[in-house]
């Protein structure tokens, strides 16, 4: 009998909830130690249907930072404070012309880079140039630029335009002589797979002795329907043959649950150019302490990690960023850097910083730096 009231009790209990899972979530928000997971994650074609993205792509890191915290609580909606979730994603970066300048470097602006004979000589100064000249560039802003560049012994006034996509580009253009030796009758495609393929054909003859990772930049014009437009074709060479990048990549992004929701993790992957080396050095070569490390820097486009050397990049403090904050000299030179890079950014940007080091042989370090009372340090 007693067996039999206590099963009568128990569907009454059933029969006046509305849901006995909802006292359960219940129960478990609130314990002090939630429930912790933690996932890599894919999106698939179904999740981009769920979340309004036709395409099946986002069109910024921006909206998937926006879009991804609701789809990670209904997805996993008992995980609490300290899950972590890297999800990766089809992300479109457009390879197109957004807007046009001219410019013709001035003799202030080689003073003001260190450029002390009044000319460029290597690729990376000119990216240096467009770094100091259009800190708030936005990819496909293409600036035709005329400069004076020395080589073989003498100097000449040059043209070449530049786009900033990932970062600055020189962009290969092609001349009538070479549309014809693409097999074009005229001085443009009718097909963009058609430029797409000849051109990645085309390229092993104008960089015979291109290496594995070499990346260039190229423009056709292309004549279809009665008109022209003007297109980017990004490459890079794997070592046996060029081949297009696309304008869909795979993105990952870093979430974490703070207690009450997911938030993303702003941390910024950077890894260092031969321009940025190059800035860093002319802006640090006259402090002291910094003359043989930067000029050493600039020349080398890396770090000199050797102890005992004249050119090392000691963990010695120096405070010659304007902060009261001493760091170590890579941070001060990172800190540099990221203010030319990032001005605007708010305190708490974070950025992991890749770059290359000499230490008897070619390798990487990485740098955490984040932004704190408006000064970057070491994270």
């Amino acid at each position: 009998m007693k067996k039999l009231v206590f099963l009568l009790v128990a569907v009454g209990a059933m029969l006046t909830s509305c849901d006995p899972l909802d006292d359960i979530y219940s129960d478990l928000d609130s314990v002090d130690t939630p429930i912790v997971g933690s996932v890599d994650y894919t999106l698939v074609s179904d999740d981009y249907d769920d979340l309004g993205l036709t395409y099946g792509t986002f069109d910024s890191d921006d909206q998937a930072k926006e879009l991804i915290p609701g789809f990670l609580s209904d997805t996993y909606p008992i995980w609490g404070k300290g899950s972590s979730a890297f999800v990766t994603y089809d992300l479109y970066k457009s390879n197109s012309i957004k807007s046009t300048t001219a410019y013709t470097v001035t003799e202030d602006d080689y003073d003001t880079l260190g450029f002390s004979f009044g000319n460029f000589d290597s690729a990376g100064d000119m990216t240096t140039l467009l770094m100091y000249k259009y800190p708030d560039a936005v990819r496909g802003d293409l600036v035709e630029l005329t400069y004076l560049y020395y080589a073989s012994g003498s100097t000449t006034e040059v043209t070449n335009s530049f786009i900033l996509l990932d970062s600055w580009e020189m962009i290969t253009q092609f001349t009538t002589e070479d549309y014809n030796a693409m097999d074009q009758g005229y001085a443009n495609f009718s097909s963009e797979d058609v430029a797409e393929y000849n051109i990645s054909i085309y390229l092993k003859t104008l960089y015979p002795y291109a290496a594995a990772g070499d990346g260039v930049v190229t423009m056709y014009e292309l004549y279809s329907s009665g008109d022209y437009e003007t297109n980017l074709i990004p490459y890079t060479f794997d070592g046996t043959s060029w081949i297009a990048i696309s304008s869909v990549i795979s993105s990952t992004l870093q979430f974490g649950h703070d207690g009450t929701t997911w938030v993303p993790d702003n941390t910024i992957t950077y890894t260092l150019v031969s321009a940025d080396y190059i800035y860093m050095g002319a802006q640090l070569i006259s402090e002291p302490g910094f003359e043989g490390p930067a000029d050493s820097m600039g020349y080398y486009q890396n770090f000199d990690r050797r102890e005992g050397n004249s050119a090392y990049w000691s963990d010695d403090t120096f405070d010659v960023t304007g902060t009261d904050i001493p760091e170590d000299m890579l941070a001060t030179a990172m800190a540099i850097l990221l203010d030319n890079n990032d001005p605007t950014a708010e305190d708490g940007q974070k950025y992991l910083l890749t770059y290359d080091i000499y230490n008897g042989t070619n390798t990487t370090e990485n740098a955490a730096m984040i932004k704190t009372d408006g000064a970057w340090v070491r994270q």
